[in-house]
């Protein structure tokens, strides 16, 4: 669930969830099922999140497909 004051949609907009060292599980989540990829696979959540929690900065969307094709 994503807690907005204005939701995306009511301004022609797409909800854009970015994935760093500050964003929680429900980021991955969220990021996963957006771009076709299982939710549910713990250990994929597992690698991105703890990738995350290593930088200091969001993670790119390359970087994030890599983390995916790893396991």
């Amino acid at each position: 669930r994503v807690y907005s004051a204005v939701p995306a949609s009511m301004v022609g907009r797409k909800q854009v969830i970015e994935i760093g060292p500050m964003s929680g599980l429900s980021n991955v989540k969220f990021w996963l099922r957006e771009n076709g990829y299982n939710p549910e696979d713990e250990e994929l959540c597992a690698r991105i999140f703890q990738a995350a929690k290593k930088t200091d900065r969001t993670l790119t969307k390359g970087e994030l497909e890599v983390l995916c094709k790893m396991g």
